[in-house]
């Protein structure tokens, strides 16, 4: 059975045997890119449920960068005070603070900050989780360290860990890519440089755009 006929077959039985027919959804699902229209359904509906199996236009609402989250420690525990589910997509920042930052949203524009991310998995606690990787790198001899950990090991000392303090900007998982590199291009405009436990990749990235703007 080919996977055209697999998908049919799935989206039918789970389904309920609703809508289209095995047949239909079959000469649907022939001549397309199987595998990747497989993963675009599986990714919806991870993200974002079925509120977008519609076929009235969905929008989304771009975040204000005012809008991060106050600095909370890297080793503090989340709880809902902070805005945002667990599983919340979205952009992150990182810094690296002498004295605890003040009690409001996080500046991504701060001389303190180290990285910019971002992260859709919701499946591993969204950009929350991603401190555990980065913490996990830093503390441990990780067989697969995570690279903004790893930069922070070349860059700083590993004690400095405990100066180290997260914000988030919870956003629509479709946005998360754009929003960072809009992030990552303003820290640029102002410090002619990108946080420094960012990968060289990013730098390629912004100026490409800096490049297309200026154009």
């Amino acid at each position: 059975m080919n996977s055209a006929k697999i998908l049919a077959k799935n989206i039918r039985m789970g389904s309920g045997n609703h809508g289209l027919t095995e047949d239909q959804l079959y000469e649907i699902f022939k001549d397309s890119n199987i595998e990747q229209l497989a993963y675009s359904l599986k990714k919806c509906a991870e993200l974002s449920g079925v509120e977008y199996f519609v076929t009235q236009l969905k929008t989304t609402v771009k975040p204000n960068f005012t809008e991060f989250t106050k600095w909370h420690h890297i080793d503090e525990q989340w709880n809902e005070s902070w805005g945002f589910e667990k599983t919340h997509p979205g952009c992150y920042i990182y810094g690296v603070f002498k004295d605890t930052p003040a009690n409001a949203p996080a500046d991504f524009l701060a001389e303190e900050v180290i990285y910019i991310g971002e992260s859709r998995a919701v499946t591993r606690n969204c950009m929350l989780g991603r401190r555990t990787d980065f913490k996990g790198t830093i503390r441990n001899n990780r067989l697969s360290p995570y690279g903004c950990g790893t930069a922070f090991k070349e860059n700083f000392d590993l004690k400095l860990i405990d100066k180290c303090y997260q914000a988030y900007l919870p956003m629509h998982p479709s946005l998360c890519k754009d929003i960072e590199l809009e992030l990552l291009t303003e820290f640029y405009v102002k410090y002619n440089k990108i946080p420094v436990c960012n990968p060289s990749l990013d730098l390629v990235r912004v100026k490409k755009l800096t490049s297309k703007n200026i154009l």
